[in-house]
């Protein structure tokens, strides 16, 4: 009986854990907001909206149009697009700006 009720248990946790997982936000979309890059760009697809006068582009769809390896150095400042730099500097790790790139690189909307 005992054994019963404990594998019960641990199936509960295991489950719980799982769900906990599968409604946490990505690791990148956090990072986008942390970074505040929503001061300037609207990912609508992400829920987040434009605010204010900014002519920053929607990021969308940006994973159609950059590869992961010119965002990279664009959010570095070490290439330019429309012949400017990011208005920004990121300033995280290395690997915060791999998380970040690779959930930009995933906004991508279906091609109807």
């Amino acid at each position: 009986m005992k054994k019963a009720i404990w594998s019960i248990c641990f199936l509960l946790i295991g489950f719980m854990v799982v769900k906990a997982q599968q409604t946490e936000e990505p690791k990148g979309k956090l990072l986008f907001k942390e970074n505040k890059c929503i001061t300037c760009h609207a990912v609508e697809s992400q829920g987040f909206v434009k605010k204010g006068k900014s002519s920053a582009p929607d990021l969308s769809d940006v994973g159609n149009s950059l590869k992961p390896e010119f965002m990279t150095k664009y959010l570095k400042k070490e290439e330019k697009l429309n012949d400017a730099k990011h208005m920004g500097n990121f300033k995280g790790s290395q690997d915060e700006l791999k998380v970040l790139v690779d959930w930009l690189s995933s906004l991508k909307k279906s091609k109807k």
